[in-house]
């Protein structure tokens, strides 16, 4: 069985149509809504609407606690109520259409066992496929440049010059495959240890088992899947990027509903996309102080032995 997880938010017209694609899928599917405190009623909506469905959970989660508590939200319950091969966490802005879908997830694992797999994402809006993100993981000096990016980006001209460019669909579209297009990544070939995108994203079932709250909870949006990576790389988990399973995303619906600025919008982007990158930076410097006092007291161990 495959438990899917749908953080929705607002965008209620998405949500159904990403259930309903579900639905449209080969074998033994359970669906479980994570309504994030939706401001407009549309948690309660859903309730009503899936109350005599067997194979859909509505969750109502009391705060809007972001992308990774809330998809975190459903999980856990998902691992405690249920008993999944795998776990698909997915937004409310994607729909599948590939009808083997959950099939060729059993077939990719048992070829290669897997803690966490991605599948090819394409952009309706740009065409663009948008996993894997990034083939290599980031480290303390690449993340601060990162952070250094950020800063800049975040300059009041700089937000004005980006939502100006946002503003013409056409000149946001062909920004999008540029940037993409720089990369050099070839979606069409399958990659292992490389960042995913976070708007679909596959959980085996062991590795559930050892994180049923598989996301970082310090970070309320952006940069989840990249802190991901280097938790795998920390404990030799697989993360493999596998193109013979395909999803559309949408993009932006619930961000869109939320900000109709696309000023605010896009000064909401940098403001959570900063926090998680501190965050992301306070993990990796604890790590590097447990690393150092292990060394420093394996040393003195040692020493002590010597003498």
């Amino acid at each position: 069985m495959i438990a899917f997880v749908i953080l929705h938010y607002r965008a209620i017209d998405s949500t159904n149509k990403c259930v309903d694609s579900i639905k449209n899928l080969k074998g033994d599917n359970k669906i479980v809504i994570v309504d994030n405190a939706s401001p407009d009623g549309t948690g309660a909506k859903l309730v009503e609407q899936y109350k005599n469905d067997e194979h859909v959970t509505v969750l109502l989660n009391p705060d809007n606690s972001g992308f990774a508590r809330g998809n975190n939200y459903g999980t856990r319950y998902v691992m405690q109520n249920m008993s999944p091969d795998y776990v698909v966490v997915l937004n409310d802005d994607v729909e599948i259409f590939q009808e083997d879908f959950c099939l060729k997830i059993d077939e990719i694992y048992k070829e290669k066992p897997f803690d966490i797999l991605g599948p090819d994402i394409v952009s309706v809006f740009s065409g663009i496929h948008q996993s894997p993100k990034r083939l290599k993981g980031y480290d303390l000096t690449s993340l601060r440049r990162k952070q250094e990016y950020v800063r800049r980006s975040s300059h009041p001209i700089m937000l004005l010059l980006s939502s100006g460019e946002k503003n013409s669909p056409t000149i946001w579209r062909s920004a999008q495959r540029r940037s993409r297009a720089k990369l050099k990544i070839d979606s069409s070939k399958p990659f292992e240890g490389v960042i995913l995108h976070g708007a679909c994203v596959i959980f085996s079932q062991r590795y559930m088992k050892k994180h049923p709250e598989p996301f970082y909870p310090k970070t309320f949006m952006y940069f989840e899947m990249e802190i991901l990576e280097w938790l795998c790389r920390q404990e030799g988990s697989v993360a493999l990027y596998d193109p013979r399973i395909s999803v559309q995303h949408y993009q932006y619906m619930a961000t869109k509903l939320e900000y109709k600025s696309i000023l605010r919008r896009s000064k909401f982007v940098m403001d959570c996309l900063s926090d998680s990158l501190k965050a992301a930076e306070e993990l990796m410097l604890e790590k590097e102080k447990k690393l150092k006092e292990h060394v420093n007291d394996k040393t003195g161990k040692c020493l002590s032995a010597d003498t």
